[in-house]
């Protein structure tokens, strides 16, 4: 139980207990390694997180009790059998680095001494932390030197800055847990998740999702491209580090479960577009009976019995627009200057359901983007169509994403 502190208490009054919470590759199918975590106890009590590392009165206490945690968790590594079968993820409290009496090679020697190999440590870092950031990255260099690996932790949260994030050159970036918590059900926390692994992957980092705690997070990190997860999901932490087939049911379950999903959406995707192309047969052969100065009422009046669809715009052959865009009447919308139905004559081009056809295709579906007509995530669908006189149009539809 969670108890309170008297005022005499000390951080040379309390125990320090480490944790490991394993670390897994689906795409390999394999346990990789744990993350070192750290508990504090008082006279046999457990104290909460935030009782233990509000503990410190000054910054001298406060490096010591980093100190007391990597100790006890390199401890405890050096003491496994198996050993080379892991690698272990360590937390340094980066605003230490502020610190005078923080020193570079203190961290290698509690290695040296725990017989741990630099090679099997990845050290934790938060950058925002840090105000001297020539100190964290002369951290940073002196830890690659000696062969640990640099991981930036909670990226996407708080102050952190992705200018320093080029400069220190992770080989891992962690992607806070507030952005993966729900990323299977949250639009916006699933583009930015998938900004920042096409990030990392960008830049020759790893990509950790952490704080992965149900089977859709889970299968939309395998999704998005994540290449190590962690979280209740697979394992809470234990006190023990854990043996290589831990998990393993999980990951052959999410495995089977993910094959299967991205069948299943592959083909509601496939019944989705199939319906729509319909729709845009029965708009085009209505076009195809009328006038093109009709071309708007046609426009107008079949999006408005076609639910699937949120706007319709005719294209030339050049991409520009020849026709009104017609929103369906009933749809919800942002009501905003920035976000305004393009009006015939707007130069679609550049746009990428535009740009991006091959010569003569028929038909194309663009990925999901911010509708300019209505601030709302959709995909444009569009059929390219000849008149008699064998000019090509193209009709464009956008559907809900």
């Amino acid at each position: 139980m969670n108890i309170s502190l008297p005022r005499t208490c000390s951080i040379e009054n309390v125990q320090i207990q480490s944790l490991y919470q394993p670390l897994y590759s689906v795409h390999e199918k394999k346990y990789i390694g744990v993350e070192a975590l750290s508990r504090g106890f008082y006279k046999g009590n457990l104290l909460s997180a935030f009782e233990l590392f509000n503990l410190p009165s000054n910054e001298r206490e406060k490096l010591e009790l980093n100190k007391m945690c990597i100790r006890s968790a390199l401890h405890n590594l050096g003491s496994q059998t198996d050993a080379e079968s892991y690698t272990v993820f360590l937390n340094i409290d980066s605003s230490l680095m502020d610190y005078k009496g923080f020193s570079n090679q203190d961290f290698q020697i509690k290695a040296d001494a725990a017989g741990v190999a630099p090679q099997r440590i990845v050290i934790e870092l938060i950058e925002s932390r840090v105000k001297n950031f020539d100190v964290l990255l002369r951290f940073a260099s002196y830890c690659r030197e000696q062969g640990f690996l640099i991981a930036l932790d909670d990226v996407g949260a708080g102050y952190s800055s992705l200018e320093r994030m080029v400069k220190i050159k992770p080989d891992i970036i962690k992607i806070d847990r507030e952005l993966v918590n729900g990323v299977s059900e949250e639009f916006h926390k699933r583009e930015v998740c998938r900004a920042l692994i096409e990030l990392a992957h960008n830049i020759g980092a790893l990509s950790l999702a952490e704080g992965v705690e149900t089977i859709n997070d889970a299968l939309e990190c395998q999704e998005l491209g994540a290449d190590i997860m962690q979280g209740f999901y697979f394992s809470k932490p234990v006190e023990q580090i854990c043996p290589v087939d831990i998990g393993a049911g999980k990951i052959a379950l999410l495995v089977e479960t993910w094959n299967f999903s991205a069948s299943e959406r592959d083909k509601n995707l496939r019944v989705n577009l199939n319906r729509v192309r319909k729709q845009a047969v029965i708009i085009h052969n209505a076009l195809d009976q009328s006038k093109p100065e009709e071309w708007d009422d046609v426009l107008t009046s079949r999006v408005e019995a076609m639910s699937d669809i949120e706007c319709a715009y005719i294209l030339d052959n050049n991409g520009k627009q020849i026709s009104v865009s017609a929103l369906r009447s009933n749809l919800d919308y942002k009501r905003h200057y920035l976000f305004t139905p393009a009006q015939p004559g707007t130069d679609h081009s550049q746009k990428y359901y535009y740009l991006r056809r091959v010569e003569g295709q028929k038909w194309y579906i663009s990925d999901p983007y911010i509708s300019r007509a209505t601030g709302n995530i959709c995909r444009t669908v569009s059929m390219m169509f000849a008149n008699k006189n064998d000019e090509r149009f193209f009709l464009c539809l956008d559907i809900d994403n």
